[in-house]
Protein backbone atom coordinates (compact mmCIF):
# COMPACT_ATOMS: atom_id res chain seq x y z
CA UNK A 1 0.00 0.00 0.00
CA UNK A 2 2.78 2.15 1.10
CA UNK A 3 5.53 3.14 -1.87
CA UNK A 4 7.97 5.48 -0.55
CA UNK A 5 8.45 7.97 2.93
CA UNK A 6 9.85 11.32 2.13
CA UNK A 7 10.99 14.36 4.50
CA UNK A 8 11.46 17.95 3.48
CA UNK A 9 12.03 21.00 5.63
CA UNK A 10 9.26 24.20 4.75
CA UNK A 11 11.20 24.75 2.05
CA UNK A 12 10.38 21.61 0.39
CA UNK A 13 14.10 20.23 0.20
CA UNK A 14 14.65 17.01 0.71
CA UNK A 15 15.65 16.14 4.30
CA UNK A 16 14.85 11.94 4.40
CA UNK A 17 14.07 9.36 2.05
CA UNK A 18 12.88 5.86 2.48
CA UNK A 19 11.52 3.69 -0.26
CA UNK A 20 10.22 0.91 0.14
CA UNK A 21 10.58 -0.68 -3.71
CA UNK A 22 13.26 -0.45 -6.11
CA UNK A 23 10.85 0.92 -8.81
CA UNK A 24 9.23 3.89 -6.11
CA UNK A 25 9.95 7.10 -7.69
CA UNK A 26 13.08 9.22 -6.25
CA UNK A 27 11.26 12.58 -4.05
CA UNK A 28 13.20 14.58 -7.08
CA UNK A 29 10.72 13.18 -9.61
CA UNK A 30 7.98 14.40 -7.82
CA UNK A 31 9.36 18.29 -6.26
CA UNK A 32 7.04 20.55 -8.61
CA UNK A 33 4.20 18.43 -7.75
CA UNK A 34 4.40 18.44 -4.30
CA UNK A 35 5.97 22.02 -4.42
CA UNK A 36 2.92 23.70 -5.99
CA UNK A 37 1.29 21.64 -3.30
CA UNK A 38 2.80 23.48 -0.47
CA UNK A 39 2.47 26.71 -1.21
CA UNK A 40 -1.11 25.89 -1.95
CA UNK A 41 -2.82 26.57 1.53
CA UNK A 42 -6.08 25.18 0.98
CA UNK A 43 -4.68 22.12 -0.82
CA UNK A 44 -6.25 19.18 1.01
CA UNK A 45 -4.13 16.98 2.49
CA UNK A 46 -3.98 14.36 -0.21
CA UNK A 47 -2.60 14.91 -3.65
CA UNK A 48 -3.30 12.99 -6.69
CA UNK A 49 -0.39 11.85 -8.74
CA UNK A 50 -2.33 9.01 -11.68
CA UNK A 51 -4.81 6.88 -11.20
CA UNK A 52 -2.88 4.37 -9.98
CA UNK A 53 -0.69 6.51 -7.40
CA UNK A 54 -1.73 9.28 -4.75
CA UNK A 55 0.56 11.62 -1.72
CA UNK A 56 -0.80 11.67 1.26
CA UNK A 57 1.11 14.92 3.43
CA UNK A 58 0.90 16.70 6.75
CA UNK A 59 2.94 20.31 7.40
CA UNK A 60 3.84 20.88 10.89
CA UNK A 61 6.50 23.99 11.54
CA UNK A 62 9.89 22.56 10.39
CA UNK A 63 8.60 19.65 8.48
CA UNK A 64 6.81 18.32 5.86
CA UNK A 65 5.85 14.51 5.82
CA UNK A 66 4.66 12.99 2.55
CA UNK A 67 3.54 9.24 2.13
CA UNK A 68 3.70 7.43 -1.41
CA UNK A 69 0.60 5.07 -1.69
CA UNK A 70 -1.15 2.94 -3.94
CA UNK A 71 -4.83 3.55 -5.56
CA UNK A 72 -5.77 -0.57 -3.51
CA UNK A 73 -9.64 -0.73 -3.59
CA UNK A 74 -9.47 -2.38 -0.10
CA UNK A 75 -7.01 0.41 1.65
CA UNK A 76 -8.12 2.56 4.38
CA UNK A 77 -7.73 6.13 2.98
CA UNK A 78 -7.75 7.41 6.66
CA UNK A 79 -4.55 5.27 7.21
CA UNK A 80 -1.58 7.36 5.84
CA UNK A 81 -2.70 10.15 7.57
CA UNK A 82 -2.69 8.06 10.90
CA UNK A 83 0.90 6.57 10.23
CA UNK A 84 2.24 10.20 9.76
CA UNK A 85 0.64 10.99 12.86
CA UNK A 86 2.52 7.68 14.33
CA UNK A 87 5.57 8.77 12.90
CA UNK A 88 5.73 12.27 14.02
CA UNK A 89 4.99 10.63 17.80
CA UNK A 90 8.01 8.16 17.31
CA UNK A 91 10.13 10.84 16.35
CA UNK A 92 9.31 13.23 18.89
CA UNK A 93 10.16 10.13 21.35
CA UNK A 94 13.38 9.60 20.21
CA UNK A 95 14.65 12.64 18.87
CA UNK A 96 13.34 15.43 20.95
CA UNK A 97 10.94 18.25 20.21
CA UNK A 98 10.73 20.01 18.57
CA UNK A 99 11.87 18.03 15.61
CA UNK A 100 14.49 20.36 13.81
CA UNK A 101 15.73 19.19 10.76
CA UNK A 102 19.59 18.82 12.66
CA UNK A 103 17.94 16.12 14.63
CA UNK A 104 16.53 14.08 11.65
CA UNK A 105 19.70 14.38 9.80
CA UNK A 106 22.05 13.70 12.47
CA UNK A 107 19.82 10.29 13.26
CA UNK A 108 19.64 9.49 9.74
CA UNK A 109 20.19 5.67 10.37
CA UNK A 110 17.69 5.29 13.24
CA UNK A 111 15.00 7.04 11.56
CA UNK A 112 15.58 4.21 8.84
CA UNK A 113 15.33 1.78 11.26
CA UNK A 114 12.64 2.76 12.48
CA UNK A 115 10.54 3.22 9.66
CA UNK A 116 11.68 -0.42 8.76
CA UNK A 117 9.52 -1.67 11.80
CA UNK A 118 6.66 0.21 11.39
CA UNK A 119 5.78 -0.54 8.00
CA UNK A 120 5.95 -4.82 6.50
CA UNK A 121 5.87 -4.49 2.94
CA UNK A 122 4.10 -1.15 2.75
CA UNK A 123 1.51 -2.17 5.32
CA UNK A 124 2.01 -0.59 8.89
CA UNK A 125 3.47 -3.25 11.54
CA UNK A 126 4.86 -2.44 14.52
CA UNK A 127 4.41 1.23 15.78
CA UNK A 128 3.92 0.72 19.32
CA UNK A 129 6.66 2.64 21.17
CA UNK A 130 7.73 -0.12 23.69
CA UNK A 131 7.77 -2.45 21.32
CA UNK A 132 9.76 -0.14 18.85
CA UNK A 133 12.13 0.35 21.63
CA UNK A 134 13.24 -3.26 22.50
CA UNK A 135 14.02 -3.19 18.78
CA UNK A 136 15.71 -0.04 17.64
CA UNK A 137 18.12 1.34 20.48
CA UNK A 138 17.52 5.43 20.62
CA UNK A 139 21.21 5.75 19.88
CA UNK A 140 22.19 6.12 16.79
CA UNK A 141 22.87 2.86 14.95
CA UNK A 142 25.99 3.22 13.64
CA UNK A 143 27.22 4.57 17.38
CA UNK A 144 26.12 1.93 18.53
CA UNK A 145 27.86 -0.70 16.57
CA UNK A 146 30.81 1.06 16.70
CA UNK A 147 30.58 1.45 20.80
CA UNK A 148 29.59 -2.12 21.28
CA UNK A 149 32.59 -3.60 18.89
CA UNK A 150 34.91 -4.88 21.42
CA UNK A 151 32.39 -5.90 23.21
CA UNK A 152 31.19 -8.13 20.52
CA UNK A 153 34.96 -9.80 20.18
CA UNK A 154 35.21 -10.39 23.66
CA UNK A 155 31.76 -12.30 24.41
CA UNK A 156 32.89 -14.11 20.38
CA UNK A 157 36.21 -15.39 22.07
CA UNK A 158 34.43 -16.71 25.41
CA UNK A 159 31.96 -18.78 23.55
CA UNK A 160 34.96 -20.46 22.03
CA UNK A 161 36.32 -21.05 25.36
CA UNK A 162 33.11 -22.02 26.42
CA UNK A 163 32.82 -24.40 23.95
CA UNK A 164 35.09 -26.93 24.62
CA UNK A 165 34.16 -26.61 28.37
CA UNK A 166 32.01 -30.22 29.67
CA UNK A 167 28.68 -29.14 29.93
CA UNK A 168 27.50 -30.56 33.69
CA UNK A 169 23.61 -29.37 33.72
CA UNK A 170 22.62 -32.19 31.38
CA UNK A 171 19.89 -30.54 29.17
CA UNK A 172 20.12 -27.79 26.58
CA UNK A 173 20.59 -23.89 27.41
CA UNK A 174 17.01 -22.57 28.53
CA UNK A 175 15.45 -19.98 26.16
CA UNK A 176 14.54 -16.75 27.59
CA UNK A 177 10.01 -16.52 27.24
CA UNK A 178 9.25 -14.44 24.65
CA UNK A 179 7.14 -11.22 25.79
CA UNK A 180 3.67 -12.16 25.41
CA UNK A 181 2.36 -8.24 26.02
CA UNK A 182 3.09 -6.22 22.75
CA UNK A 183 3.02 -3.29 24.32
CA UNK A 184 4.74 -3.64 27.40
CA UNK A 185 8.81 -3.99 27.35
CA UNK A 186 9.56 -7.09 28.95
CA UNK A 187 11.73 -7.36 32.24
CA UNK A 188 10.88 -3.62 33.03
CA UNK A 189 12.64 -2.65 36.64
CA UNK A 190 12.63 0.69 38.26
CA UNK A 191 14.01 1.52 41.87
CA UNK A 192 11.18 4.05 42.57
CA UNK A 193 7.80 2.62 41.54
CA UNK A 194 5.24 5.28 40.58
CA UNK A 195 1.83 6.14 38.40
CA UNK A 196 0.07 8.73 37.28
CA UNK A 197 -2.93 10.06 35.52
CA UNK A 198 -3.57 12.78 33.87
CA UNK A 199 -7.06 13.68 32.44
CA UNK A 200 -6.78 16.46 29.75
CA UNK A 201 -10.31 17.91 28.09
CA UNK A 202 -10.67 20.66 25.18
CA UNK A 203 -13.26 22.71 25.18
CA UNK A 204 -14.72 23.65 21.85
CA UNK A 205 -18.05 25.77 21.91
CA UNK A 206 -19.77 28.53 19.95
CA UNK A 207 -21.92 30.93 21.95
CA UNK A 208 -24.16 33.60 21.40
CA UNK A 209 -26.24 35.70 23.02
CA UNK A 210 -29.43 35.17 23.67
CA UNK A 211 -32.23 37.40 22.19
CA UNK A 212 -33.25 40.14 23.70
CA UNK A 213 -37.04 42.49 23.49
CA UNK A 214 -35.28 45.48 21.60
CA UNK A 215 -35.52 48.98 23.89
CA UNK A 216 -36.00 52.47 22.79
CA UNK A 217 -32.52 53.83 23.42
CA UNK A 218 -32.03 57.63 24.69
CA UNK A 219 -29.29 59.85 25.05
CA UNK A 220 -28.22 62.84 26.12
CA UNK A 221 -26.74 65.58 23.17
CA UNK A 222 -24.09 66.94 26.01
CA UNK A 223 -23.61 63.22 27.56
CA UNK A 224 -22.42 60.14 26.59
CA UNK A 225 -24.04 56.90 28.49
CA UNK A 226 -21.42 54.67 30.90
CA UNK A 227 -21.28 51.30 31.02
CA UNK A 228 -23.80 51.11 33.89
CA UNK A 229 -26.51 52.73 31.74
CA UNK A 230 -26.46 51.01 28.92
CA UNK A 231 -26.00 47.73 31.16
CA UNK A 232 -29.21 48.33 32.14
CA UNK A 233 -30.78 48.45 28.75
CA UNK A 234 -29.47 44.92 27.68
CA UNK A 235 -31.38 43.56 31.02
CA UNK A 236 -29.88 40.00 30.05
CA UNK A 237 -26.04 38.91 28.36
CA UNK A 238 -26.70 35.12 29.07
CA UNK A 239 -24.76 33.10 26.08
CA UNK A 240 -26.75 30.60 24.47
CA UNK A 241 -24.33 27.48 23.05
CA UNK A 242 -24.80 26.87 19.25
CA UNK A 243 -22.96 24.44 19.07
CA UNK A 244 -20.38 22.67 21.03
CA UNK A 245 -18.43 19.56 22.56
CA UNK A 246 -15.68 18.38 25.00
CA UNK A 247 -12.87 16.02 23.76
CA UNK A 248 -11.01 14.36 26.51
CA UNK A 249 -8.06 12.73 27.14
CA UNK A 250 -6.89 9.98 29.52
CA UNK A 251 -3.10 10.17 29.23
CA UNK A 252 -1.08 7.13 32.15
CA UNK A 253 3.03 7.14 32.56
CA UNK A 254 4.09 4.22 34.15
CA UNK A 255 6.92 3.60 36.08
CA UNK A 256 5.77 -0.05 37.54
CA UNK A 257 8.58 -3.33 37.65
CA UNK A 258 7.53 -6.44 36.30
CA UNK A 259 4.26 -7.15 34.64
CA UNK A 260 1.17 -5.49 37.50
CA UNK A 261 -2.48 -5.53 36.65
CA UNK A 262 -4.00 -1.96 37.46
CA UNK A 263 -7.49 -0.53 38.02
CA UNK A 264 -8.67 2.58 37.39
CA UNK A 265 -12.28 4.01 38.59
CA UNK A 266 -13.74 7.31 37.17
CA UNK A 267 -16.20 8.81 38.82
CA UNK A 268 -18.64 9.24 35.64
CA UNK A 269 -21.53 10.99 37.34
CA UNK A 270 -23.90 10.34 34.47
CA UNK A 271 -21.79 11.68 31.67
CA UNK A 272 -22.65 10.24 28.57
CA UNK A 273 -18.46 9.48 26.87
CA UNK A 274 -19.13 9.19 23.36
CA UNK A 275 -16.75 7.59 20.86
CA UNK A 276 -14.59 6.25 23.27
CA UNK A 277 -11.67 4.50 22.06
CA UNK A 278 -9.43 2.92 23.84
CA UNK A 279 -5.53 1.80 24.42
CA UNK A 280 -4.83 -2.17 23.35
CA UNK A 281 -4.03 -2.53 26.82
CA UNK A 282 -7.69 -2.06 28.31
CA UNK A 283 -10.43 -4.76 29.03
CA UNK A 284 -12.61 -3.25 27.18
CA UNK A 285 -15.64 -5.46 28.12
CA UNK A 286 -15.16 -4.91 31.74
CA UNK A 287 -15.82 -1.28 30.34
CA UNK A 288 -18.71 -2.08 28.94
CA UNK A 289 -20.13 -4.27 32.05
CA UNK A 290 -18.87 -1.45 34.46
CA UNK A 291 -18.62 2.05 32.84
CA UNK A 292 -16.00 3.97 34.56
CA UNK A 293 -13.88 0.97 35.10
CA UNK A 294 -10.71 0.82 33.05
CA UNK A 295 -8.65 -2.77 34.02
CA UNK A 296 -5.27 -2.90 32.31
CA UNK A 297 -1.66 -3.80 32.22
CA UNK A 298 -0.13 -0.83 31.39
CA UNK A 299 2.36 0.14 28.37
CA UNK A 300 5.95 1.34 30.26
CA UNK A 301 5.66 4.66 29.88
CA UNK A 302 3.74 7.41 28.79
CA UNK A 303 0.40 6.05 26.74
CA UNK A 304 -3.06 6.96 26.08
CA UNK A 305 -5.77 5.21 27.80
CA UNK A 306 -8.76 6.72 26.55
CA UNK A 307 -10.79 9.24 24.26
CA UNK A 308 -13.62 10.60 24.58
CA UNK A 309 -16.30 13.02 23.41
CA UNK A 310 -19.03 14.71 25.35
CA UNK A 311 -21.88 16.72 23.34
CA UNK A 312 -22.84 19.82 23.98
CA UNK A 313 -25.71 20.18 21.71
CA UNK A 314 -27.23 17.18 22.91
CA UNK A 315 -26.06 17.75 26.65
CA UNK A 316 -28.61 18.58 29.21
CA UNK A 317 -27.69 22.11 30.84
CA UNK A 318 -24.85 22.30 28.21
CA UNK A 319 -23.79 25.82 30.48
CA UNK A 320 -22.78 23.98 33.22
CA UNK A 321 -20.29 21.84 31.44
CA UNK A 322 -18.18 24.96 29.83
CA UNK A 323 -15.31 25.10 32.97
CA UNK A 324 -14.95 27.61 35.49
CA UNK A 325 -15.16 30.75 32.56
CA UNK A 326 -18.20 32.37 31.12
CA UNK A 327 -18.69 35.55 29.34
CA UNK A 328 -20.72 38.46 29.66
CA UNK A 329 -20.55 40.29 26.19
CA UNK A 330 -22.72 43.33 25.03
CA UNK A 331 -22.21 45.13 21.36
CA UNK A 332 -23.73 48.38 19.71
CA UNK A 333 -23.43 50.23 22.57
CA UNK A 334 -22.77 53.72 23.29
CA UNK A 335 -24.27 56.80 20.97
CA UNK A 336 -23.39 55.42 17.94
CA UNK A 337 -23.34 51.90 19.00
CA UNK A 338 -19.72 51.17 18.24
CA UNK A 339 -19.11 50.13 21.87
CA UNK A 340 -19.08 46.94 23.06
CA UNK A 341 -17.89 45.58 26.31
CA UNK A 342 -16.42 41.93 27.24
CA UNK A 343 -16.15 40.98 31.12
CA UNK A 344 -15.09 37.60 32.11
CA UNK A 345 -16.38 35.79 35.19
CA UNK A 346 -13.92 33.26 36.59
CA UNK A 347 -15.25 31.18 39.37
CA UNK A 348 -13.15 30.73 42.42
CA UNK A 349 -12.30 26.91 42.79
CA UNK A 350 -10.14 25.89 45.66
CA UNK A 351 -8.79 23.24 43.51
CA UNK A 352 -7.80 25.82 40.17
CA UNK A 353 -5.48 28.52 41.83
CA UNK A 354 -5.12 30.19 38.54
CA UNK A 355 -5.72 30.80 34.99
CA UNK A 356 -2.37 30.68 32.74
CA UNK A 357 -2.40 32.00 28.89
CA UNK A 358 -5.39 33.64 28.75
CA UNK A 359 -6.31 35.82 25.96
CA UNK A 360 -9.51 37.70 24.09
CA UNK A 361 -9.12 37.99 20.58
CA UNK A 362 -12.23 40.75 18.77
CA UNK A 363 -12.16 40.22 15.40
CA UNK A 364 -14.08 42.93 13.88
CA UNK A 365 -15.12 42.82 9.88
CA UNK A 366 -18.68 44.53 9.51
CA UNK A 367 -20.17 45.21 5.36
CA UNK A 368 -21.41 48.20 4.36
CA UNK A 369 -19.72 49.96 7.40
CA UNK A 370 -16.36 51.09 6.05
CA UNK A 371 -13.47 49.78 6.67
CA UNK A 372 -12.44 48.93 9.96
CA UNK A 373 -9.40 51.78 11.13
CA UNK A 374 -9.01 51.20 14.82
CA UNK A 375 -10.04 49.85 17.96
CA UNK A 376 -9.67 51.48 21.21
CA UNK A 377 -10.07 50.54 24.38
CA UNK A 378 -12.24 52.57 26.96
CA UNK A 379 -11.79 50.72 29.99
CA UNK A 380 -9.32 47.81 30.76
CA UNK A 381 -9.06 46.34 34.01
CA UNK A 382 -6.54 43.81 33.71
CA UNK A 383 -3.33 42.90 31.30
CA UNK A 384 -2.93 44.88 28.00
CA UNK A 385 -4.69 45.80 24.77
CA UNK A 386 -3.64 45.59 21.49
CA UNK A 387 -4.63 46.54 18.30
CA UNK A 388 -3.29 44.24 15.58
CA UNK A 389 -4.55 45.92 12.48
CA UNK A 390 -7.11 44.90 9.95
CA UNK A 391 -10.11 44.91 12.65
CA UNK A 392 -8.05 42.24 15.09
CA UNK A 393 -7.24 43.22 18.50
CA UNK A 394 -6.02 41.19 21.20
CA UNK A 395 -6.50 41.44 25.06
CA UNK A 396 -3.75 39.32 26.49
CA UNK A 397 -4.66 38.88 30.42
CA UNK A 398 -1.73 36.08 30.70
CA UNK A 399 -2.02 34.81 34.43
CA UNK A 400 -4.50 35.87 36.53
CA UNK A 401 -6.25 34.28 39.59
CA UNK A 402 -10.04 32.65 40.23
CA UNK A 403 -12.45 34.59 41.13
CA UNK A 404 -12.08 37.90 39.67
CA UNK A 405 -14.05 39.72 36.96
CA UNK A 406 -11.84 41.29 34.21
CA UNK A 407 -13.79 44.05 32.09
CA UNK A 408 -12.85 45.32 28.79
CA UNK A 409 -14.64 48.17 27.34
CA UNK A 410 -13.63 49.38 23.85
CA UNK A 411 -15.15 50.83 20.74
CA UNK A 412 -14.89 50.05 16.79
CA UNK A 413 -13.71 53.39 14.63
CA UNK A 414 -14.52 52.77 10.95
CA UNK A 415 -13.54 54.64 7.95
CA UNK A 416 -17.07 55.74 6.84
CA UNK A 417 -17.92 57.61 10.38
CA UNK A 418 -18.08 61.37 11.15
CA UNK A 419 -15.64 62.85 13.08
CA UNK A 420 -17.41 63.91 16.77
CA UNK A 421 -17.02 67.29 16.15
CA UNK A 422 -18.27 67.19 12.75
CA UNK A 423 -21.53 66.22 14.19
CA UNK A 424 -24.73 68.46 14.03
CA UNK A 425 -26.35 69.16 17.36
CA UNK A 426 -29.21 67.04 18.00
CA UNK A 427 -32.12 67.71 20.50
CA UNK A 428 -31.47 66.59 24.78
CA UNK A 429 -34.00 63.50 24.33
CA UNK A 430 -34.53 61.53 20.89
CA UNK A 431 -34.68 58.20 19.67
CA UNK A 432 -31.97 56.55 17.77
CA UNK A 433 -32.95 54.60 15.35
CA UNK A 434 -31.15 54.98 12.52
CA UNK A 435 -28.03 54.19 13.71
CA UNK A 436 -26.92 50.81 12.34
CA UNK A 437 -25.15 49.26 15.34
CA UNK A 438 -21.39 48.31 14.77
CA UNK A 439 -20.17 45.23 16.08
CA UNK A 440 -17.15 42.60 16.21
CA UNK A 441 -18.31 39.78 14.21
CA UNK A 442 -16.52 37.31 17.08
CA UNK A 443 -14.53 37.10 20.00
CA UNK A 444 -12.45 34.09 20.88
CA UNK A 445 -11.16 33.08 24.00
CA UNK A 446 -7.49 31.35 24.57
CA UNK A 447 -6.45 29.73 28.26
CA UNK A 448 -6.00 26.90 30.20
CA UNK A 449 -5.65 25.50 33.75
CA UNK A 450 -5.10 22.68 36.29
CA UNK A 451 -6.93 21.65 38.86
CA UNK A 452 -10.63 20.45 37.31
CA UNK A 453 -12.13 19.62 34.06
CA UNK A 454 -15.18 21.07 32.60
CA UNK A 455 -17.18 17.41 32.47
CA UNK A 456 -16.55 17.20 36.42
CA UNK A 457 -14.90 13.52 35.60
CA UNK A 458 -12.52 12.53 38.67
CA UNK A 459 -10.59 9.38 39.53
CA UNK A 460 -12.04 7.68 42.49
CA UNK A 461 -9.03 4.87 42.72
CA UNK A 462 -6.07 3.31 41.31
CA UNK A 463 -5.38 0.66 42.52
CA UNK A 464 -2.62 -3.20 41.90
CA UNK A 465 -4.72 -5.77 41.65
CA UNK A 466 -1.56 -7.96 40.35
CA UNK A 467 1.64 -7.01 41.71
CA UNK A 468 3.76 -9.78 39.68
CA UNK A 469 7.56 -9.21 39.55
CA UNK A 470 6.84 -6.44 41.60
CA UNK A 471 6.39 -7.89 44.85
CA UNK A 472 3.03 -6.98 47.29
CA UNK A 473 5.22 -5.22 49.65
CA UNK A 474 5.48 -2.19 47.17
CA UNK A 475 3.58 0.46 47.37
CA UNK A 476 3.68 2.68 44.27
CA UNK A 477 3.87 6.38 44.07
CA UNK A 478 0.02 7.56 42.61
CA UNK A 479 -0.25 11.46 41.05
CA UNK A 480 -3.87 12.78 39.36
CA UNK A 481 -3.62 15.59 37.34
CA UNK A 482 -6.82 17.31 36.21
CA UNK A 483 -5.84 19.89 33.20
CA UNK A 484 -8.51 21.93 31.11
CA UNK A 485 -7.66 23.20 27.39
CA UNK A 486 -9.91 25.87 24.87
CA UNK A 487 -10.02 24.94 21.64
CA UNK A 488 -12.30 26.99 19.23
CA UNK A 489 -13.91 28.50 22.18
CA UNK A 490 -15.87 31.75 20.16
CA UNK A 491 -18.77 34.01 20.68
CA UNK A 492 -20.58 35.54 17.95
CA UNK A 493 -22.40 38.78 17.90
Amino acid sequence: MFEAVYIADINNNLVFEYLINLSSPKFKSLTPILSQAAQNHDQLPLIEINPEYFIVFEKTKNLLIYVLCSNESHSNPLMPLIFIQRLLEVMSDYFGTPLALTKIDANNDTLTLLINEMLDDGTPNTTDFNKLRELIPSKSFLSQLLSTSNELASSAAAHVTKSHMPNHSGSGAKLEPLNTIPWRRSNVKYTNNEMYVDIIETVNVILKPAKLAKKTQLYSSNNHFDSAFYSSLKASSQMVPISGHILGQINFISHLTGVPLLQLLLSINGLDLQLPSFHKCIEVERWLSSPGTLSFIPADGKSVLMNYEIDLDSAHRANDLLGLISVDYRSGLGVSKNEFEVKLIIDNVKAVSKIEDMKVEIFCEEEGLGEVTNVKSNRITHGDFTYKGKGHCEWNLRTVNTGILPLLQGTIITSNMEPEDSRESTPNLIAVTTVKPIRPEYVKLTFNYKGSVPSGLKVDSLKVVSAKGMGDTVKPYKGVKYITRSGDFVIRS
